[in-house]
C-alpha cells in the first residue's frame, strides 16, 4: 500500500484517501471470496448490512475503527492487515521506502508503523512523534513497552514520579502503571515506541502511545 496519512477514530467515521479507501476494500472483497463467502454471509458475521459493505468493497464508503475491527474479526485478520504491505518480503523495509503513518483523530501524536504484518506477532513497533508542548492524562493498559528518545526531549511521568529524557535515553516500563509522555519544549520529539499489544487494536489508550 502506498505512503498516506489518515485519521482514525472509536466510532466516528474517519477521513482517508480515496485511494486507501479503495485499497482496503479491494483487500476485503479479495479476503471474502478467498474464503468463498457472499457478502450476505460476511455481513451475518461481522453485523453489517450488505449495502454497507457493498459500499466499502466498491472504495465508496469509509469506515469506523469498530466496523473495520467486526470486519477483521469476521474474516479472521488483524487490522493492520489493511494498512501494511500483503508482499512476502515485507519482513525488512528498507531505508527510503515508504512507511504507513497514522494520526488517530483527535490527537496531535502521529505514529510511523514499522511492524511487520505477521497477524500473531506479539510486538508493535512505531515512532511517534510528539508536537511542541504535548500533553496528556496517565493511562494505564496491559502489557508492556519500551522506548527510545531519538529527537528532542521528552518528561516521562509513571505515577508520582518524573524523568527527564533526551535522545540515546530509553526506559521499560508495565503499562499497568500510570504513566504518561509530556513535550514540554518548542521543538518537536520523536521516541521508538515498541508495545506488547497492537497499535489499532488495544495498544493505545485514547487515541495515545501507551497513553503519551
Amino acid at each position: 500500500m502506498k505512503f498516506f496519512q489518515y485519521h482514525l477514530t472509536n466510532e466516528k467515521f474517519f477521513p482517508i484517501l480515496k485511494e486507501a479507501v479503495r485499497e482496503i476494500g479491494q483487500r476485503i472483497r479479495e479476503l471474502r471470496q478467498r474464503l468463498g463467502w457472499t457478502l450476505e454471509e460476511l455481513a451475518s458475521k461481522c453485523g453489517l448490512s450488505v449495502s454497507f459493505l457493498s459500499q466499502v468493497e466498491r472504495g465508496l464508503s469509509s469506515l469506523s475503527i469498530s466496523s473495520l475491527q467486526a470486519i477483521c474479526k469476521a474474516l479472521g485478520v488483524p487490522v493492520t492487515h489493511f494498512f501494511t504491505p500483503p508482499s512476502g518480503d515485507s519482513i525488512v523495509l528498507k531505508k527510503g521506502r515508504p512507511r504507513t503513518r497514522i494520526r488517530i483523530e483527535d490527537s496531535q501524536v502521529t505514529y510511523s508503523l514499522l511492524s511487520g504484518p505477521m497477524p500473531d506477532r506479539t510486538l508493535e513497533a512505531l515512532i511517534a512523534e510528539f508536537p511542541p508542548h504535548y500533553e496528556h492524562p496517565l493511562i494505564t493498559h496491559q502489557g508492556e513497552e519500551f522506548g527510545y528518545i531519538l529527537e528532542g526531549k521528552i518528561i516521562l511521568q509513571i505515577e508520582d514520579e518524573e524523568f527527564s529524557l533526551e535522545p540515546g535515553d530509553s526506559f521499560h516500563i508495565r503499562s499497568s502503571r500510570p504513566h504518561t509522555v509530556r513535550n514540554p519544549s518548542d521543538r518537536p520529539a520523536k521516541v521508538l515506541w515498541v508495545l506488547t499489544q497492537r497499535l489499532l487494536e488495544g495498544g493505545i489508550g485514547n487515541g495515545e502511545t501507551g497513553g503519551c
